[in-house]
């Protein structure tokens, strides 16, 4: 197979008409416009596109020349950690922190247009202290974010800042939003998860009862149309079926053919009767756990759904058994299930592209797993095509929050966090810390490998533009470098950039311009803190 384009077939498919009445929602195409499915050289989705792709295919000014002379046109010092992409309209830039503050800043000069509190959008006494770590999303005079506490998703008057409407997508405890919007038409898709798996490292806690979901909430009025959930009703039961969060980057659209993908992640518990017959299982040889699981227990899955209704098209399970806690990662505590699972959930949506099979165009759709393997199954089907394991596996990976495509390779960031050995492809050199790779989008083959130089742990979302990938390092130590640009041919490093604290956000480029977040403290590992936010440009372009 060989590469032929990039993109979906948004343009083609905005006349298609689709009826369909799910609490009592209009079809999104009635409201569907070109604009939603441009990919211009701004920067309005976490995922930058429709397919999250993570691909600035209007970039003219960065390039592998001279990306190496980029400095800090400004730098914002923000109230909090900075993890999320940056969104980028009309010159402004809008950015949450873990501070709890939602921020619009002038993109030419780093000046504060207007910031407010998460807390105070919510206004809830029993919620005083709330963040966001999503990507923002924008239409219109709108501003679409999702809260950590409360799982409220949020719409915001850009203009202003002032709160347009709030919806809460679930009433568990635990729920939170960390999944980043998606806008098309006249909705929002944006995925429901939990801290619930970190709430069962109390011993005393009755784990579990969430349930991971996926929604679609009309844009004008925040009214939930559709909510889909990825495990079996429990009942409020601990003993039943829970997790299945859907956490990762950004929903990926294909208006051809009416569906939104989704990755989902592991069971926090299943019934008892599940875990007796996994137990059973496993002096075989093959052992076909799907036997012992419900059939509608969708976890560490790919998934399908309808636009409009959020019927499940189709689902792809690629792990089997995965029932996991924070109880695990620490030991000793009775909530971790037993037999335990590996923690393999997807981390990261799938990004939609094209290839050529047989002389024929062939849509695929990819995503990188805490396994460690990527990916990529027919966007009809899901059928896999092809899957490469690119770096060791763990909880937090694996490949983490989001990987990149240009068409014709596809950009994975390996975290490796729990510093294994493995060696390099197609270089032979063995490493035991991060490294960033390139893939063939038609085949899987590795094209290169370029080792973190600090030797640290690499989860951060890859970006691709113009021929340059940039990618952020976990690395906290004051003399190492946490922000890099490499040559999308070859891995070479061509810039690197000390940003003062451990970087997990993506970068933005739009207009010849870096927009990046810095600072993550918020997992074990020594990670370092900073409330930096960088504009970086080239001199001829400031």
């Amino acid at each position: 197979m060989t590469v032929i384009k990039t993109y979906s077939s948004c343009k083609q498919a905005l006349g298609i008409v689709t009826v369909a009445l799910v609490l009592i929602m209009p079809t999104i195409s009635s409201s569907a416009k070109e604009s939603d499915c441009k990919s211009d050289n701004q920067w309005s989705l976490g995922g930058q596109n429709l397919n999250n792709t993570r691909y600035q295919a209007g970039e003219r000014y960065l390039n592998p020349k001279n990306v190496k002379q980029l400095s800090p046109k400004w730098v914002f010092s923000a109230g909090g950690e900075l993890s999320a992409t940056p969104a980028v309209v009309d010159k402004t830039v809008y950015i949450p922190d873990w501070g709890g503050n939602f921020f619009k800043i002038d993109a030419q000069t780093g000046t504060q247009i207007w910031a407010n509190s998460i807390a105070s959008y919510i206004n809830d006494p029993t919620i005083p202290k709330a963040v966001s770590r999503t990507s923002p999303a924008l239409k219109g005079n709108k501003v679409i974010i999702g809260s950590q506490e409360g799982a409220f998703l949020i719409a915001v008057n850009k203009d202003t800042g002032k709160l347009i409407w709030k919806t809460k997508l679930d009433k568990h405890p635990y729920a939170i939003i960390t999944q980043s919007p998606t806008i098309y038409g006249n909705r929002v898709y944006v995925g429901v998860a939990s801290s619930e798996e970190t709430a069962a490292n109390q011993p005393n806690y009755p784990c579990c009862t969430f349930r991971g979901s996926m929604t679609a909430v009309d844009l004008n009025t925040g009214k939930l149309l559709w909510k889909t959930y990825t495990v079996p009703e429990n009942y409020g039961e601990s003993d039943g079926y829970s997790g299945g969060a859907v956490w990762g980057s950004t929903p990926a659209i294909d208006p051809k053919r009416n569906s939104v993908y989704i990755a989902t992640g592991n069971n926090y518990n299943v019934p008892r009767t599940v875990r007796d017959c996994i137990t059973k299982l496993s002096s075989q040889k093959v052992p076909n756990e799907s036997q012992c699981l419900d059939r509608n227990n969708y976890i560490d899955a790919i998934m399908a759904l309808d636009l409009n209704t959020g019927t499940i098209k189709w689902a792809n399970k690629l792990q089997g058994y995965d029932t996991w806690t924070l109880a695990c990662f620490y030991g000793g505590i009775s909530n971790c299930p037993d037999p335990k699972g590996p923690d393999y959930d997807f981390a990261q949506a799938p990004m939609l592209f094209t290839v050529k099979d047989a002389g024929k165009s062939r849509d695929l759709l990819g995503a990188g797993q805490k396994s460690g393997v990527f990916w990529a199954l027919d966007r009809d089907t899901g059928k896999v095509v092809w899957s490469r394991i690119v770096g060791p596996g763990g909880p937090a990976g694996g490949i983490m929050w989001g990987s990149a495509t240009d068409g014709q390779q596809i950009y994975v960031a390996i975290s490796n966090y729990g510093f294994e050995k493995y060696t390099l492809d197609p270089s032979g050199e063995t490493i035991n810390g991060g490294s960033w790779s390139a893939l063939d989008a038609a085949t899987g083959k590795i094209i290169w490998q370029t080792a973190d130089p600090t030797g640290e742990r690499d989860m951060a979302p890859m970006t691709v533009a113009n021929g340059v990938v940039y990618a952020g390092s976990m690395a906290s130590v004051a003399d190492k470098n946490n922000m890099y640009a490499l040559d999308a041919k070859t891995g070479k490093i061509l810039w690197n950039f000390n940003s003062g604290g451990s970087v997990i956000a993506g970068a933005a480029v739009v207009d010849g311009t870096v927009y990046w977040g810095s600072g993550y403290s918020r997992i074990p590992g020594g990670f370092k803190s900073n409330n930096k936010f960088y504009a970086f440009t080239v001199s001829k372009h400031r």
